[in-house]
């Protein structure tokens, strides 16, 4: 299912301080582009995506309407013909290359100056670093963090950090037990603020790679970096996913980008659009007794348009995400319960974490099949035949649970007080009925779901009840 750790099978890219939009589509829909298997080190430059393929350096302009296909890269190519992959540093715009040579990616890094396009220098690392991987630099271009499985470390694969000196990268320092684990640690890329990268030793993960996202500053010395709260968080779904996730690369604007993950039982390059900084939501669906309501559809609503979705589980458990705002509507519907329709409003208190937690639990009531719906407060006085507003409001859950189901049939039986006058008494109710009609029909696509009848004494399951103004509805499933 997981597939094993390929060497030289990582991920970093350039993130520079651009604004980034806050598109309320968060993380989703993810698109896949079909492209040839074997792609590896991910990362965009200027609106470029360069991908390793066969030992060979791909690419494709990323504002081209649709990525077909990744074709070899003949200026990178020149420039460095044994590179494998390609990151550009802010500070001092040069390119930086890693090598598939057994001679160069154990113990330094190619740099192209820009000042002489066919001469390359080297980055020297010590010596015993081995498999020296993906640098990728922080904005202002002074720190540089890679991978690489030295022969000091946590274990497999770890992510260490050089800062720039002003002459020279000094020597690396490992980036500690928070991040790095006795698995590997690979695919780091700076993200707003966040360090995110893969890895496949984190306690109590999923077996495999998957990306994960910590809060990153630097100190007051060159050399002293800060995780804030030394919380890993793990990237929400759909980028994580019951495959291997890793090898992110963002676009140059920072409004979405690219990933590796054999979701689909192989590998394959995925898009996706949008900001990771968002909410995530979670909750458990139950009913009136407090027991889990499995397959309830969630829905996640901003001005009536779809932001995110998700069906409870056998637990009753969901889990939705998107970007902090103070609009939505939380709408949760199962078949035999009435609709929960709510406002929420999502926030993110601590920015040092790039998801913030939040919960909203939900209780459905279930509509009830063959016993009678009592509404004893739709016509308060004797002589009433208009719905008031708080008439419509206590049918609003049996219209809503009608217009989305349309397998439910409903009767609507009315009475009103005894009276001497028959015909005073059947025209109140011919008049009430013609108003629930009215209101109610309008709510939905057909009238077919609807009956209406005036009660008589033999009609009522209970006939106590059946003195006062009283409407009865009982609801049937459709044969």
């Amino acid at each position: 299912m997981r597939k094993p750790f390929p060497i030289l099978l990582l991920l970093v890219a350039l993130l520079a301080p651009a604004a980034r939009s806050q598109a309320p589509i968060a993380v989703t829909p993810l698109g896949s582009i079909p492209l040839p298997w074997g792609l590896s080190n991910l990362s965009v430059i200027d609106s470029t995506l360069y991908a390793c393929q066969n030992g060979v350096l791909v690419s494709a302009r990323t504002t081209a309407p649709a990525i077909t296909a990744l074709l070899p890269d003949t200026i990178a190519g020149r420039l460095c013909p044994e590179a494998v992959y390609v990151v550009r540093n802010n500070r001092d715009s040069l390119l930086y290359f890693s090598t598939g040579s057994e001679q160069a990616v154990n113990t330094s890094l190619n740099v192209h100056t820009n000042a002489k396009l066919f001469k390359n220098r080297h980055v020297e690392v010590k010596s015993w670093y081995r498999d020296i991987c993906h640098p990728v630099f922080s904005p202002d271009g002074n720190a540089m963090v890679f991978s690489s499985r030295g022969k000091v470390g946590l274990g497999g694969y770890d992510l260490w950090y050089s800062h720039w000196n002003g002459s020279r990268w000094s020597a690396p320092i490992n980036l500690g037990n928070t991040i790095n684990t006795q698995g590997n640690e690979i695919s780091p890329v700076f993200y707003d603020g966040y360090l995110i990268f893969a890895s496949d030793g984190m306690p109590g993960a999923p077996e495999g790679f998957n990306l994960y996202a910590v809060r990153i500053k630097w100190g007051a010395k060159p050399d002293d970096i800060i995780f804030d709260n030394y919380v890993v968080q793990p990237l929400p779904e759909p980028i994580n996913s019951d495959g291997d996730d890793w090898e992110m690369a963002f676009d140059s604007d920072g409004d979405g980008g690219y990933w590796l993950t054999t979701r689909n039982g192989k590998e394959q390059l995925f898009t996706f659009s949008g900001d990771l900084d968002g909410v995530m939501l979670t909750g458990h669906v139950v009913d009136e007794h407090q027991r889990p309501v499995p397959a309830a559809d969630i829905r996640l609503l901003r001005q009536g348009r779809l932001v995110a979705s998700a069906t409870s589980d056998s637990t009753g458990a969901y889990h939705l995400f998107a970007l902090p705002d103070n609009n939505y509507r939380l709408v949760v519907t199962r078949q035999d319960y009435y609709n929960c329709n709510k406002t929420v409003s999502l926030v993110r208190p601590n920015e040092n974490l790039l998801i913030a937690s939040q919960t909203a639990d939900i209780t459905l009531s279930r509509l009830p099949f063959g016993r009678a719906l009592v509404f004893d407060n739709l016509f308060l006085e004797d002589g009433d035949i208009e719905l008031s507003a708080s008439a419509r409001q206590s049918l609003q859950p049996i219209v809503d649970y009608l217009r989305d189901n349309s397998n439910v049939l409903a009767q609507f039986t009315l009475y009103c007080p005894q009276e001497d006058d028959a015909s005073y008494r059947e025209m109140i109710i011919a008049r009430r009925i013609s108003n629930i009609q009215r209101y109610v029909e309008s709510c939905l696509p057909s009238g077919g779901q609807i009956s209406y009848k005036s009660g008589q004494q033999n009609d009522i399951v209970n006939a106590q009840s059946m003195q006062g103004n009283v409407v009865y509805v009982e609801l049937f499933p459709k044969k």
